[in-house]
């Protein structure tokens, strides 16, 4: 989550030609108390609605324009903004009510309302008399008129809620944060990256090598006069731009590799040089000792003689995907290269985030005993804020057992089955009084994906008898894909992309 270059806070000299690009770092304590204040008040404005919000009292005690949104970019984090649904305003058997007249959605009723505007006043509304005309509407709804003018703009941006998504941040990892930013930023927009690694060369290589082909990145190895044995080789990684001239697309790519390369060789990179173009000008930026610590090289760690490897991972998510078609991950999908997880004693980069409905839990793979000890200090740190799961070598779990965290031993590889039977299974135990086609179109809207299995079992039917039984049930927001399940159609979107990337083809 690079900043919006609008919030993004810089400096920059120039000399001999060239302009020298200094993203902004929060190096002392004089903010904390304002980033204090901050999540205070964030905190009490979880519930309530965004109209509410006050942006200018942050922007008081920042002092700073560009600062304050970045402090409110790195809080977005932790907080979101969630729309909500009509669902959530009436009971549910009013809910059912407007679904079987089909104004389940403000959309709906904005064109009920005007419908019924056209027809008995003539296309117009005066204010005078407007209380009157919406109860005679009302009338033949389940809804009095207080409640239709307030689902009429429920989703309205200026409605929406305040949620809060994982644990409440610290001062200080809201600093780390704003500081890792701040970099990726500036990473984001480069047309060249120039690095020194040291250490050992060939691990340090081979880790390039494979990160450059898992981000679809060129990259070329200059060697000094006395090639490996000065112990030390520069690695170029080009930039390149889309079609409307940025880099940016293709800078997100290099951030993620140079975050993977640090925390795989946190000893490696000596320096650093990038060429970043940014609103129109070019500046150098230096990368430094201190850059290489904000994007998680840690000093307790040993050197690594261990290349980081795209095999586990690869073969992890392919073995997710089936069992996702066979229902057996609870509902749980993967994505790949999730945002780190920043803590004040460092970052911990998950392979995978595990999403369902609302819910997120970051996968983090650790083959070797450098990695699990990797983790030790930010998993304290993040003391069980965020949920995280560790798949790791079984002889290194031990390390990992004492801390607020999931974790998950394997021999030779995680599977899937394994990793999702430890995350939260979803709460299939359906209120008082729901029937079970809302229990079905509850579970739909919260997790996106129904299995045949799960839904044979919700019908009381063989999976033979899904298709006759649902045919009689709509929902603009399902689809039955016979031998898979009842999906939404970001699900159905899902299994596309899976199609056309030949995952599928290889899961059958």
């Amino acid at each position: 989550m690079a900043f919006a270059l609008s919030d993004f806070k810089k400096t920059s000299r120039k000399a001999g030609g060239k302009r020298t690009l200094y993203p902004h770092q929060l190096k002392d304590d004089r903010y904390l108390a304002a980033i204090s204040y901050a999540i205070d008040y964030y905190e009490r404005m979880v519930g309530r609605a965004r109209h509410e919000l006050q942006a200018e009292t942050l922007l008081e005690f920042f002092g700073d324009p560009r600062l304050a949104r970045g402090i409110v970019a790195c809080l977005s984090r932790y907080y979101v903004w969630h729309q909500p649904t009509i669902d959530e305003v009436v009971d549910a058997q009013t809910c059912t009510a407007m679904r079987r007249l089909g104004l389940d959605h403000p959309i709906a009723l904005r064109a009920h309302l005007y419908r019924y505007v056209n027809e008995n006043h003539g296309g117009f509304l005066p204010s005078v008399g407007r209380a009157t005309a919406l109860e005679a509407l009302c009338a033949d709804l389940p809804l009095d008129r207080h409640t239709f003018e307030t689902l009429l703009t429920l989703d309205a941006p200026a409605n929406a809620v305040l949620v809060k998504i994982a644990g409440t941040p610290t001062p200080r990892e809201i600093v780390q944060l704003y500081n890792y930013h701040s970099i990726e930023t500036a990473l984001c927009a480069a047309s060249t990256l120039r690095l020194t690694l040291g250490g050992p060369i060939w691990s340090g290589l081979r880790t390039v090598h494979n990160l450059s082909r898992r981000y679809g990145l060129r990259y070329s190895v200059e060697y000094g006069s006395d090639g490996l044995l000065a112990g030390t080789v520069t690695i170029l990684w080009p930039g390149q731009r889309d079609a409307l001239g940025s880099y940016r697309r293709h800078g997100r790519r290099l951030a993620q590799a140079l975050l993977r390369l640090v925390q795989a060789h946190p000893d490696a990179p000596l320096a650093g040089a990038a060429t970043v173009h940014l609103q129109g000008q070019v500046y150098n930026y230096t990368l430094n000792a201190a850059t290489f610590k904000t994007l998680g090289a840690q000093l307790q760690r040993s050197p690594s003689e261990e290349a980081w490897e795209p095999a586990v991972a690869s073969h992890l998510l392919l073995d997710w995907n089936r069992a996702f078609l066979r229902g057996e991950t609870g509902g749980w999908r993967l994505r790949r290269d999730p945002e780190p997880l920043i803590t004040e004693r460092g970052l911990i980069v998950p392979e995978f985030v595990a999403l369902r409905g609302q819910q997120r839990a970051s996968i983090v793979l650790a083959d070797s005993r450098t990695a699990a000890e990797a983790l030790i200090e930010p998993l304290r740190a993040l003391n069980g804020r965020a949920r995280v799961l560790v798949a790791v070598e079984a002889q290194w779990a031990g390390l990992l057992s004492a801390l607020p965290v999931i974790v998950v031993p394997y021999a030779e590889r995680p599977a899937a089955r394994l990793l999702a039977g430890a995350l939260p299974s979803p709460n299939d135990a359906a209120p008082a009084g729901e029937s079970r086609w809302q229990h079905l179109q509850r579970l739909l809207e919260q997790e996106g994906f129904v299995d045949e299995t799960r839904l044979a079992a919700l019908l009381e039917c063989t999976p033979a008898q899904l298709a006759a039984r649902l045919q009689g049930w709509r929902s603009e927001r399902a689809s039955y894909l016979p031998g898979i399940g009842l999906c939404t159609p970001e699900t159905v979107q899902e299994l596309r992309e899976l199609l056309q990337s030949g995952a599928l083809r290889q899961a059958a």
